[in-house]
């Protein structure tokens, strides 16, 4: 079973709110890859606009686990990566109504493939959502079941918890964020991801960001492959940040596993991939 969801934004909505709170969400990203002589470009656009208030939580890039408020987005890559070259797309919207449902569809278009979803959920109480999700694939179809909870902690502190698995129970993803302040404007979030596949090798994923200001943040990730991820993030002001980071992989560099909208690194240990990223945020 593969789900790729290859996208990200597009064009730039939105009006601002106040401080701390925004409407729309627009990144941009350009990634160089370096592998076994040759190499690959990749640039991905995406752009989310919400019909209400998004407050972050102290850092800027930080806000609530679990979104409860309605919106649309429209995404866009392009992969040219050693032989594979193509374009993708994707639009995609939430509605949460005041009776606690939910309703979600995503258009996607992967190089060839048309990939459609509906979503229907319910928020039990703010704090834990369930979600039924339906995939049709261009060959085949698939039904998810998610669980998202979240347990608030002292101030902004929590600790998430989200479980995806289909209908056969075959493939399931467990991941889990805790994020903390740790005094002033430092803060700190951990997550750690696993992934379980009938016939195929299960995977994990670990990392953390470290605040130094809600505006500067480091980052590390580590997986079972020995996959490594070094990332920095800086905003100028409330609006505008940039982002930098460096990972490796073992693969082809195309070679990507995925369940849901959760990516995971796989593939074949034949090839070391060097990725360079450099990314733009606007948040209004």
């Amino acid at each position: 079973m593969r789900f790729k969801l290859a996208a990200l934004p597009l064009m730039l909505l939105a009006a601002t709110a106040g401080a701390e709170e925004y409407n729309s969400i627009t990144t941009a990203g350009y990634s160089n890859l370096d592998f076994d002589g040759a190499d690959g470009n990749q640039f991905t656009a995406e752009t989310t606009y919400y019909f209400g208030g998004k407050e972050a939580l102290g850092p800027l890039k930080e806000f609530e686990y679990i979104n409860k408020v309605s919106n649309v987005s429209a995404a866009y890559s392009h992969y040219d990566v050693s032989n594979y070259d193509t374009d993708n797309f994707a639009v995609a919207g939430e509605y949460f109504a005041g009776n606690g449902f939910m309703f979600g569809a995503n258009l996607t278009e992967v190089a060839d493939d048309n990939v459609n979803t509906v979503a229907l959920g319910y928020l039990f109480t703010p704090n834990f959502l369930v979600k039924l999700s339906h995939t049709d694939f261009d060959s085949d179809d698939e039904t998810f079941v998610e669980f998202r909870y979240n347990h608030q902690l002292s101030g902004s502190d929590y600790i998430g918890f989200d479980f995806v698995t289909d209908d056969d129970f075959d493939a399931s993803v467990l991941s889990s964020k805790y994020f903390t302040n740790l005094g002033g404007d430092q803060y700190l979030t951990a997550e750690f991801s696993y992934a379980d596949y009938d016939g195929g090798d299960d995977y994990w994923q670990i990392g953390a960001d470290y605040f130094f200001t809600q505006n500067t943040s480091v980052g590390l990730k580590l997986d079972e492959n020995e996959d490594m991820k070094l990332a920095f993030s800086h905003f100028f002001n409330r609006n505008v940040a940039v982002e930098a980071a460096y990972s490796t992989m073992l693969g082809d560099g195309m070679n990507i596993r995925s369940f849901g909208n959760e990516a995971y690194g796989a593939g074949s240990a034949d090839i070391e991939v060097d990725k360079f990223e450099l990314g733009l945020t606007v948040q209004l």
